[in-house]
């Protein structure tokens, strides 16, 4: 199966999106369910927010069930994918102690310490922290700097890298599951970002570790979204991450 088909199979049932808030640089929707209990989750903004798309920025509150809007998880408007990763994220409740507190960061540091390292997305302490380390980073982007690298170079660098790590905004843009085929049999795969989907069916898959967030604070996360703060000024938010138990 896929990263995206994984992620819809066997949705929770229950719940309906109470609100929506779409702000410049995060998404958050809170979820109901039939006992009044409300869950929120996040994910990224896509920029720019396309004029037609269904969601656009400010609040808005749905009223419909949270399996319905998830499943446009598949949408090709880039804004309703992302409210339906957010959805999805405020109903996929791993275990507490499922959990640990990890900075991303420090375990691929750890973990990518003499050794090659694909990495999708432009994270800031990638220059800092990882190429120390490391043998070998390379960074995919879509639209690539200097240094960098597009999809075009994928079925070249990404099966001969020991650590493939994507941004969990790939599953909002539907990359995610054109990277996956590439990775070389053995290595790391580690989904990282705030919009990674903390969901324990995709270790079936060739997900190996997951580096997310949790909502600690709705009413902080909220008015984070809705002040167009960026991540590292995000209120409200708890770093987490799920391994694979061979790797925790």
């Amino acid at each position: 199966m896929t990263v995206l088909d994984t992620l819809l199979d066997d949705f929770p049932t229950g719940w309906r999106v109470k609100d929506v808030y779409v702000g410049e640089n995060w998404i958050a929707s809170l979820a109901v369910n039939g006992q009044g209990v409300i869950q929120a989750g996040v994910a990224m903004a896509p920029h720019p927010i396309a004029a037609e798309a269904r969601f656009q920025i400010g609040h808005c509150q749905p009223d419909e069930p949270a399996e319905g809007l998830g499943r446009r998880l598949l949408s090709q408007d880039m804004t309703e994918a992302a409210v339906a990763l957010a959805t999805l994220n405020a109903l996929n409740q791993p275990p507490e102690n499922r959990l640990t507190i990890a900075h991303a960061a420090n375990w691929l540091s750890a973990q990518g310490a003499g050794r090659t390292l694909a990495i999708f997305g432009r994270f800031p302490f990638i220059d800092a922290e990882l190429r120390p380390a490391a043998r070998q980073v390379w960074v995919f982007e879509q639209q690539p700097g200097p240094g960098e690298y597009d999809g075009s170079n994928v079925p070249l660098l990404v099966p001969q890298a020991d650590i493939v790590a994507i941004t969990g905004s790939s599953v909002i843009n539907h990359t995610i599951d054109t990277i996956l085929p590439y990775v070389r049999p053995g290595s790391t795969v580690v989904l990282l970002g705030p919009s990674t989907p903390l969901c324990e069916k995709l270790f079936a898959i060739g997900i190996d570790a997951m580096f997310g967030v949790r909502v600690a604070n709705v009413q902080q996360v909220v008015e984070s979204v809705v002040g167009g703060a960026g991540f590292q000024k995000m209120q409200g938010l708890q770093r987490v991450a799920l391994l694979k138990p061979r790797l925790s």
